[in-house]
């Protein structure tokens, strides 16, 4: 394989080979992530999205609305860690409720792109304590310990978009890195998509706390810039020798620096063009270091084969027949390639004891310390994993609309014979009443599904269909319909629970179409006891 000068970029096009190397951040970026690929396959990075999308979305969306994911976003994922309805103002609210239901579509477009494994255990309380207690230097002592109490990251406005943007970051500059790597046109779209709506709501989320930028962070009794000055530090120390994070000011002449104010809202270089990290870089952010890609925000680390943050830094040396497919490049690491931007002296956010040293001061961005004390220089990542595809149909969850799969199993099969189909109200009472308790069989009604079915995944068996589509009867001994799944649903077909009547309902006691939750009738209604079409919330019960 012929091996072509640094920021020789040939590529498939006629025109080529071209020299890219004004581009010089851009170039870096490409040799990372095509470095960071290796053998992977395009269904291993859906499958690594899985981590991410996972711990975005669920944070996000309890925080803006209290609940967690549909179950079929999940896929039997353990529940979050310390999670919660954040005590947010009406001021910002409706904000994070965008946020969140766009991050339940990034967990939807995952899903949808094959992604199949269940989202793994994720920890708010401990991710955000040990990321902060990191952030501030603290070693072996706790926020805790030092403060007197530990970071709540659903307490208030501050707090919560604090913790959102930590997190929003993290996937905005992660999905740009794949958008080169991934060899599917489609889901290079897709993993676009996901880049550019992070980044937007990033730039909300920014202007948000540049709002609020003086108002002080509990139990650290700083400001809001300050704070997140020390979160952004820590994450450009842990991603490499490379400067690419900033705060919510920035005067460094080498990125866009406004006059007087140096707000800014969306970090770039100085062509004003988004950053970008490998899959490997984010693992290693994400873990503080850990070369397991075990971490404080995931106990039991990362599913999928893209798992480990080894190999982080990376580089391809050059690229033949770029951007065709297969993509090939020798790999040696930045210390033996070299960095775009030498990283200048100083020291690691660990050793600081003021905020005017850290990487994004109040007055603009100072860089946080050489090649070495940035980062691990570790070797290439095994790169012989399998992958499986998927056939997964999935929704969005909206306030209301979620029924977890434990609620929606039965106690008996007689218990639940007794409610009649045919009387809506008397179904109300008595799913409402208590709620079901698994059967012996731990199944959702006793039927006889073919080997490799499992009814408490509601993707699995039936799932959800357009209205008046009927897919494969895979559950003949349940009562009666097509592709129902659950208990006693009669009629019509993609009912999802139990004791439901019509097409397309996914609850207890639904009658109608496309109906969510519980005791519904009529249309396309979110929610409980509704009567019409399109409403959401609670009606008469």
């Amino acid at each position: 394989m012929t091996v072509f000068a640094a920021g020789n970029l040939r590529t498939s096009d006629f025109g080529g080979p071209y020299n890219l190397t004004l581009l010089s951040v851009q170039e870096a970026e490409v040799k990372s992530g095509i470095a960071a690929r290796g053998n992977f396959s395009d269904a291993d990075i859906v499958n690594f999205l899985t981590n991410v999308e996972c711990l975005e979305g669920q944070f996000d969306t309890f925080g803006a609305f209290g609940f967690g994911f549909v179950g079929n976003l999940n896929l039997g994922g353990p529940a979050p860690i310390g999670a919660r309805k954040a005590n947010l103002s009406d001021r910002v609210e409706p904000y994070m409720q965008e946020i969140a239901l766009s991050e339940q579509g990034h967990a939807l477009f995952v899903r949808q792109a094959g992604g199949y494994l269940p989202c793994p255990q994720v920890d708010f309380t401990g991710g955000f304590n040990a990321f902060l207690g990191a952030a501030y230097g603290l070693g072996d002592s706790t926020i805790e310990e030092v403060y007197g109490s530990p970071f709540d990251p659903f307490m208030n406005d501050q707090n919560f978009v604090l913790s959102v943007l930590t997190l929003e970051e993290f996937g905005a500059t992660g999905n740009k890195g794949l958008v080169g790597i991934i060899s599917n046109p489609v889901l290079a779209n897709g993993v676009a998509g996901l880049a550019t709506s992070a980044t937007a709501f990033a730039a909300v989320e920014r202007t948000l706390l540049y709002q609020m930028r003086n108002d002080t962070v509990e139990p650290f009794g700083e400001t809001v810039q300050q704070v997140f000055a020390r979160i952004s530090a820590l994450r450009d120390s842990l991603d490499g020798p490379q400067s690419d994070d900033q705060g919510l000011v920035n005067s460094d002449p080498r990125n866009i620096a406004v006059p007087d104010t140096f707000i800014n809202n969306i970090p770039t270089d100085i062509r004003g063009l988004t950053f970008s990290r490998t899959p490997q870089q984010l693992i290693n952010m994400y873990s503080l270091g850990n070369t397991s890609g075990i971490g404080p925000f995931f106990p039991n680390g990362f599913v999928g084969a893209i798992n480990s943050p080894v190999g982080y830094t990376n580089m391809a040396t050059g690229l033949e027949d770029f951007p065709a497919s297969p993509m090939d490049a020798f790999q040696e690491t930045v210390a033996q390639v070299g960095t775009v931007n030498p990283p200048i002296e100083g020291l690691t956010p660990s050793s600081v004891p003021g905020e005017t040293e850290l990487t994004q001061a109040l007055y603009g961005q100072l860089d946080d310390g050489t090649y070495l004390t940035r980062g691990y220089n570790t070797s290439v990542p095994n790169l012989n994993m399998a992958n499986t595809n998927n056939n997964t149909q999935v929704m969005v969850g909206s306030s209301g609309g979620y029924i977890p799969a434990s609620e929606l199993r039965t106690s008996s099969p007689a218990a639940s014979s007794s409610s009649s189909p045919s009387s809506s109200s008397s179904s109300s009472s008595s799913s409402s009443s208590s709620s079901p308790s698994p059967s012996s069989s731990g199944l959702l009604c006793p039927c006889s599904l073919p080997a490799g079915y499992d009814v408490t995944q509601p993707n699995l068996a039936g799932a959800i269909m357009a209205a008046g589509t009927c897919p494969v009867d895979v559950t003949a001994d349940c009562p009666s319909g097509s592709g129902n799944y659950g208990y006693n649903n009669t009629g019509g077909c993609g009912n999802v629970g139990c004791n439901n009547h019509g097409t397309s309902n996914v609850g207890n006691s639904n009658s109608g179409t496309g109906n969510v939750g519980d005791n519904n009738s009529g249309s396309n209604n979110v929610g409980r006891c509704l009567s019409g079409t399109g409403l959401t919330g609670t009606g008469s019960c």
